[in-house]
């Protein structure tokens, strides 16, 4: 007859890694002979910034001068602040005394860069580049601006909304649990947490009440004595957390 235990895995009890990537080790008997595992809880601090080294870089031309590009500071934005800091940082970058005023239509919500200010008209004239830019998407930048102009406005409406799944991945509870349609093939995903209406700051609570979906049974018993835990986003990108934030993932073990 199998006998059942609640087990905690939080950053907090790492005896290496980081609170996104972290190793846990037991020492029990039960837990060298599971045969099943039901995920119950899972706790992830959304303190993963909207914009972030893989998406705030922005190419850009002035005229005849060469190609150039900013990066925006790693943070959380709102329309405002980012509209703020694109301006802060391209106005370093502009020549000839070009200013820009970045504003947002009310009605379709799409960012317009106007450049004015240099002494000839045609230095105003401005180029984004979308294929090299990584802040694209938080833009609304599809496609690049063609031919230079000194009015650019966005294609689409800015996406600020960031991160909104996340991933929890264990090689030894999960392993080929999940299935990714690309080409990475099977991947041990455990859960997904969303992030959709946790505001920035707080914590992500996922619950399972269905056991039959929390489950992982194992055609053999499995030794899960020393454990990987390792949080990514929906494209399997390993994520970051600060020291202060920590993950906790609850299990019920099934044992002989």
């Amino acid at each position: 007859m199998s006998r059942e235990k609640i087990i905690v895995l939080n950053s907090k009890d790492k005896d290496r890694g980081s609170n996104t990537d972290f190793v846990l080790s037991f020492n029990d008997s039960s837990i060298q002979q599971v045969s099943k595992v039901l995920i119950k809880d899972v706790f992830i601090p959304n303190l993963f910034y909207n914009v972030n080294e893989r998406n705030n870089v922005l190419f850009f031309k002035q005229n005849a001068e060469a190609i150039k590009s900013i990066t925006l500071q790693v943070g959380q934005y709102n329309v405002d602040t980012l509209a703020t800091e694109l301006k802060t940082q391209l106005e370093t970058k502009l020549v000839f005394g070009t200013v820009v005023d970045i504003t947002r239509s009310n009605i379709t919500f799409k960012y317009t860069f106007t450049f004015s200010g240099a002494v000839t008209p045609a230095n105003n004239e401005v180029i984004f580049y979308q294929d090299t830019s990584t802040i694209r998407d938080v833009i609304g930048l599809l496609q690049t601006t063609d031919p230079a102009s000194n009015i650019i406005v966005m294609d689409t409406v800015f996406n600020l909304k960031g991160i909104e799944i996340v991933q929890v991945h264990s090689p030894e509870i999960g392993e080929m649990h999940g299935l990714d349609a690309g080409a990475t093939g099977y991947i041990s995903l455990l859960e997904t947490v969303s992030l959709a209406t946790t505001p920035f700051g707080s914590v992500a609570h996922r619950q399972n009440n269905d056991d039959e979906l929390a489950m992982i049974l194992y055609e053999q018993p499995k030794n899960l004595s020393i454990v990987r835990i390792v949080i990514r986003d929906e494209q399997g990108i390993k994520l970051t957390l600060p020291d202060n934030a920590h993950v906790s993932v609850m299990l019920k073990i099934f044992f002989d």
